[in-house]
């Protein structure tokens, strides 16, 4: 995804067409598609792969697959407290979240899996906050362009306004510092 996007509709957007990979399950209805065989991974946008996946002609590649175990992983490693640091998280793992919850909140027989995720969800979501605000108020540094690396796409826009409302705010407040650098 484009490091340049800074809603998370614009990263949203550009998730649903960007290319995710599939394995197809049966012959596919779509003209273009037919040549793909059964077992065979192929690409296409993620808008499409979602209606097939639906359907039953594709799954997902595990990749494109955010299920309770990968969250509680996530989770276990954010809150370790040997971990201060910001763990690497794939660049579209908030838009898979935000996927997975949909299909969790609209099968209204997973109610206790709905409710396990939101909550590792939720703590993950605040445990990177204040890593990222920590992150945003340091000068940057190599290491703090290494961490950034280890950030996904909607994180990164958060960390970049939050730096550059930092920087103005410090430069209003010190401006003869600020000009001394």
């Amino acid at each position: 995804m484009d490091g340049s996007l800074t809603t998370v509709e614009d990263i949203d957007f550009d998730f649903e067409n960007s290319g995710v990979k599939v394995v197809v399950l049966r012959e596919l209805p779509v003209p273009a598609m037919a040549t793909a065989k059964v077992g065979q991974e192929i690409e296409m946008p993620y808008w499409t792969a979602k209606e097939l996946v639906r359907d039953g002609y594709v799954k997902f590649n595990e990749k494109h697959v955010l299920d309770l175990a990968k969250i509680q992983k996530v989770h276990w490693r954010e809150t370790d407290t040997a971990t201060r640091k910001l763990i690497a998280i794939q660049p579209d793992f908030y838009c898979l979240l935000r996927r997975h919850l949909d299909e969790l909140r609209q099968d209204t027989g997973k109610f206790r899996e709905l409710d396990r995720y939101e909550t590792l969800a939720r703590d993950i979501v605040n445990i990177r906050v204040q890593k990222i605000i920590t992150l945003s108020a340091t000068p940057v540094s190599r290491e703090t362009g290494n961490v950034l690396q280890n950030l996904a796409s909607e994180e990164r826009a958060l960390y970049l306004a939050l730096s550059r409302t930092i920087e103005s705010w410090r430069a209003k407040l010190m401006p003869a510092a600020e000009a001394g650098k």
